[in-house]
């Protein structure tokens, strides 16, 4: 049974971290309730009855291929509205990268893999989707050959950020974990 979808109930809705893992997992593929549960490291259940709560809302629909439920976005105004409050979230706090195209070598990063970024984008301390968004965003301003260093404390945004970045054309071409639980990405389109 589908609820009515209220402004509160969507913000209510992407307030939960796991919501909006699962959205951002599915955001251009079609998944099923186990794929997303290993995409996003949790239980099968917790997924399951999440989604149909994403579903019942309207945000989410799915379709049945073969006797398996396959999830989607109903719309991609979601996925848009996402990328907006992430956009006015940066407009507010300031954007978090540094631009080091103008400069011989960029002295913010000395690394072992003798990779000069062209831009580095620091999103420690941020969560799912932030970073990954951030990092999309980032690439599409980019020109081709440059390179950006992505620097991320958060594990799931570690593994997601090169899938999407791939999907986009981009490659990884470094990774390197100096300290505990912080991962430099260094990507290049």
């Amino acid at each position: 049974m589908k609820n009515k979808l209220t402004l509160q109930n969507l913000f209510k809705t992407l307030s939960n971290q796991t919501r909006l893992e699962i959205l951002i997992s599915i955001f251009d593929n079609n998944l099923t309730a186990s794929e997303i549960a290993v995409r996003i490291n949790r239980d099968i259940s917790t997924v399951y009855r999440h989604l149909i709560h994403l579903k019942n809302l309207g945000i989410l629909k799915s379709k049945r291929v073969k006797g398996i439920e396959y999830f989607d976005f109903s719309s991609t105004k979601i996925f848009q509205l996402l990328e907006k409050a992430i956009e006015f979230i940066n407009e507010i706090n300031g954007e978090k990268y540094i631009d080091c195209t103008k400069l011989k070598h960029c002295y913010f990063d000395n690394n072992p893999l003798e990779i000069s970024p062209d831009y580095i984008l620091d999103l420690r301390g941020e969560i799912c989707p932030t970073p990954d968004i951030q990092t999309r965003k980032m690439i599409d301003k980019m020109k081709k050959k440059q390179i950006l260093l992505v620097i991320v404390d958060y594990p799931l945004s570690a593994e997601r950020i090169p899938i999407s970045v791939i999907k986009k054309g981009a490659k990884i071409i470094g990774r390197i974990s100096e300290k505990p639980g912080e991962v430099k990405l260094y990507i290049q389109k």
